[in-house]
Formats: C-alpha cells, structure tokens, sequence
C-alpha cells in the first residue's frame, strides 16, 4: 500500500543478477508485486491479490516449467500482498513464510489489520511457517536474510540476498516513495528507524511493494524515501 505512488498496468520484466535471476510481475490496481526468484530452489515473494491471481499463475508457470515453487514469502500482511496466497499454495504446493508478527492475523483470516474489509475484500485463513530477524532463507543458489523493518506494518521484512539485492515489501519504494504508516499496527517513528537500518546496508537493486524496481542505485532511493520521512516530520 504505496503511501506516494500506484500502479497502473502489469509489466513483465526480468532482471539478471549474479546467482540468481529475478522476474517481476507488477500488480493492477492495488494489488502489489509479484517476484519470482528464479534460483535453485525457485521462490515467490509476494502473491497480489485476487483479480490478479490468474494472470500472475500464468506467468509463474511459464517461468517454472514444470518445476516446483519451494516457498511463497509475505513480505507483510496486508491484502494487496497475500491475497493470492493460497491459491498458489494450492496450486504449486510450497510452504508460506512470513514474519512471526503476521503469523496471527493470517492465520485467523484477519479481515481488519490485514486491510481486506478496508478495500472492499475478504481473506480466509493462511497456514504458514514463521521466520524472524536475522533468519537465512536457503535457496541453493542464494540466500535471503530476513531483515525486520516495522513501520508500514508490525510485520513488515525485507529480503536481502548475497549481492545486495533487497526485497523491500511495502518498506520503501523507488523515487522516495515509502509505506503509509496510518493503517492498523503502522508507526512512522519505526519506519523511519527501519529506513535509517537499510541505509546501512550495502543494497544494490532492490525491488519493492508496487511501482518499478531499481538496479544499481538502490541506496539513492531508500535515502530519498528517508529524507521525505524526515521532512514530514518536521512539515507534516
């Protein structure tokens, strides 16, 4: 739920990187991004919601071919993000992963915290796996670290993989733009940590929530979204 920016049309990318190849589905409306790591162990970062969930299927299973998805990960609760969940859970047969905070929301099918009845939907209950800060996700190829970055939501995580290539959920997107903070368990004061605690880090590309991916100069957009954090503070 992109506080500055929305997305207006599905685009299907690729991005090559070093150990792994990364393909990105962008949602409708609403409806977050969809990221399929194409590594050893082929993993799904996000689900959108479900008006997109057919059209993003396809897409993952010409990318797959016939392999298997060895986890769907939930970079927070919200609607727009695990609304497709278990439909794909269903129908590629993975195990779900999200943060140890979202465990109960999902679980219980939460239609308040998660924003489903707030935009006009419903969400049955999701049976996961839980993962904290400073867990590693093996993906043969890679790994992904779980970085906790609370703010947007209580549950909200990024994903880092080796090289620097951050998965940043509904944290921070490109050009500035971060995660709206008025929702149910939202904190601007942690987002703001949470943006100051990516800054520290040695991203490369990094891949949000909605809008478009950045290669390269990732670090120049999560500083930018800080700086508009700082400048609401003050202005706001």
């Amino acid at each position: 739920m992109n506080y500055k920016k929305s997305v207006n049309a599905f685009i299907f990318l690729k991005s090559f990187l070093r150990s792994m190849e990364v393909h990105f589905i962008s949602g409708i409306g609403f409806s977050g991004n969809v990221f399929l790591i194409d590594a050893d162990k082929p993993t799904l970062i996000d689900t959108g919601w479900d008006s997109d969930i057919s059209y993003m299927a396809q897409k993952i299973d010409e990318i797959l071919r016939g392999r298997k998805l060895a986890y769907i990960i939930l970079t927070h609760r919200h609607i727009d993000h695990v609304g497709g969940a278990n439909a794909f859970k269903e129908k590629y047969g993975a195990p779900v992963l999200a943060h140890e905070e979202a465990a109960q929301s999902l679980r219980d099918g939460d239609v308040i915290s998660t924003g489903a009845r707030m935009f006009g939907g419903n969400l049955s209950p999701i049976e996961l796996e839980t993962v904290k800060d400073g867990d590693e996700i093996d993906l043969g190829s890679d790994k992904l670290k779980v970085l906790h970055t609370p703010g947007h939501s209580i549950c909200s995580m990024c994903l880092m993989a080796n090289d620097g290539q951050l998965f940043s959920g509904d944290t921070v997107f490109a050009d500035g733009g971060v995660g709206r903070w008025d929702l149910p368990t939202g904190d601007l004061k942690q987002l703001k940590e949470s943006l100051h605690r990516l800054l520290a880090l040695p991203v490369t590309d990094f891949y949000p929530g909605h809008g478009p991916f950045v290669e390269k100069h990732g670090l120049q957009h999560i500083k930018m979204g800080l700086d508009y954090l700082m400048e609401f503070a003050i202005y706001g």
